[in-house]
């Protein structure tokens, strides 16, 4: 995100050396998508003064100490849904890639916020993110309108375009040769996707939405905890 002064020179530039830009008329920056992060910096310092503040949104206090109040479990009850639709913000992390994971969960009900995190000591990002889905409708009681956001195109696709619907009528193959990755959790999922209303949306990540902001966070912070559970259902490749 670039704030800065109008300039009439600058902007012209700004616009010709970067491909993926946003004007946000309501704070008044400019949005450039982060693989062009650099580009953009270097642009702005030939104009203006710099002051980088590239730090997340941080999650407010009382929602890190719901956290820790629950041990990383949110009740959420009948009571809480009644009257209005739920949100659910999803993100899964891994440290190397396969390592130690994590998932972040935020939901989202009539303006009140509760979280949910979790992680295993040897998984993958892919995992994460299919276990963010999981863990989150597994906390529903009844059918309901559901929202869920999250950042990765490899569960929303999946899900809202019937890719892991028809990988588990073709008995977990992608195609005749590739074999579908990860049939445990997509069975798990696709069995509670079918169970409630629920449409799953992609929001692009690491752009300043600070709910999916606090999952990333919630997310590695839970790949970094100690003691973490065994994922059973990894397979080492």
């Amino acid at each position: 995100m670039i704030m800065a002064p109008y300039d009439p020179a600058f902007i012209t530039e700004l616009k010709s050396a970067t491909k993926s830009k946003k004007w946000d008329p309501k704070r008044k920056v400019w949005i450039v998508d982060i693989g062009e992060h650099q580009k953009a910096l270097e642009l702005t310092k030939r104009f203006f003064p710099i002051v980088e503040d590239n730090k997340p949104p941080e999650i407010p206090q009382s929602l890190l100490e719901d956290l820790n109040r629950s041990s990383s479990h949110t009740n959420i009850t009948d009571e809480w849904l009644a009257g209005g639709d739920l949100e659910i913000w999803i993100d899964g992390a891994c440290v190397d890639n396969p390592g130690p994971g994590g998932y972040g969960i935020v939901f989202k009900c009539r303006g009140e916020k509760k979280l949910k995190s979790g992680g295993f000591r040897l998984t993958t990002n892919n995992r994460m993110e299919i276990m963010a889905a999981i863990v989150a409708l597994e906390e529903l009681k009844e059918k309901s309108n559901v929202v869920v956001y999250s950042d990765s195109k490899y569960v929303v696709d999946a899900l809202m375009l019937g890719w892991a619907k028809r990988w588990k009528s073709n008995n977990w193959k992608r195609n005749k040769k590739e074999k579908a990755i990860n049939p445990d959790l997509w069975d798990r999922l696709l069995q509670l996707y079918e169970q409630y209303n629920v449409e799953f949306k992609w929001v692009k990540g690491h752009n300043l939405q600070t709910e999916n902001e606090w999952c990333d966070q919630l997310a590695a912070a839970a790949a970094r905890e100690l003691d973490l559970p065994v994922d059973s259902g990894y397979k080492p490749g």
